[in-house]
C-alpha cells in the first residue's frame, strides 16, 4: 500500500511539475509574441522618424543658406555704399577743414540770423507746450565775444 501511496504522490509531483513547466512555458511564449509585437510596431515607426529627423535636417541646412544669402546680399550692398560714404565723408571733412567751411560750420551770425527768423516767425515769447516756459534767447558764445568770426 506504502508503494501505491510513493506511486501516486510521484504521479501528483510529476503532473505539478509538468503543469509548472508548461506555464512558465507558455508565459514566456506570451511575453516573447508581446515583445516582439513592440518590436514590430516600433521598426514600422523607424522609416516615419527618420523621414521627420530628415525633413528637419533638411530645414535647419535652408535656414542656415538663407541666412547666407543674406548676408551676402548685406554685405554686397555695404560694399557698393561703402566708397559712397567714404567719398561723402571725405568731402565733408575736407569742407569742413577749409575757409568757407569754417565760417559756414562755425559762424556764431549763422545762429544769430537763425534767432532772428524765429522772432520774426513767432514775435511774442509765448510759453511752449513741453514745459511751459517761455522761448529765450541763444546766449552768445566766447567767440562772438571776443570779436573772432
Amino acid at each position: 500500500m506504502f508503494a501505491k501511496l510513493m506511486i501516486g504522490a510521484a504521479a501528483v509531483l510529476a503532473a505539478a511539475l509538468f503543469a509548472y513547466l508548461g506555464d512558465r512555458t507558455i508565459n514566456a511564449y506570451g511575453e516573447a509574441r508581446y515583445q516582439s509585437g513592440l518590436a514590430d510596431g516600433q521598426l514600422k515607426q523607424v522609416p516615419g522618424i527618420l523621414a521627420a529627423n530628415a525633413r528637419a535636417a533638411q530645414a535647419g541646412l535652408d535656414a542656415r543658406d538663407r541666412v547666407i544669402a543674406a548676408d551676402g546680399a548685406r554685405d554686397a550692398e555695404l560694399g557698393r555704399l561703402l566708397p559712397q560714404i567714404l567719398s561723402a565723408q571725405d568731402k565733408v571733412t575736407a569742407y569742413a577743414a577749409s575757409a568757407a567751411g569754417r565760417a559756414v560750420c562755425l559762424g556764431p551770425d549763422r545762429v544769430w540770423s537763425i534767432e532772428a527768423d524765429r522772432t520774426a516767425l513767432f514775435p511774442a515769447a509765448t510759453p511752449d507746450s513741453a514745459g511751459g516756459h517761455p522761448a529765450r534767447p541763444v546766449p552768445a558764445d566766447a567767440t562772438a565775444r571776443a570779436g573772432r568770426p
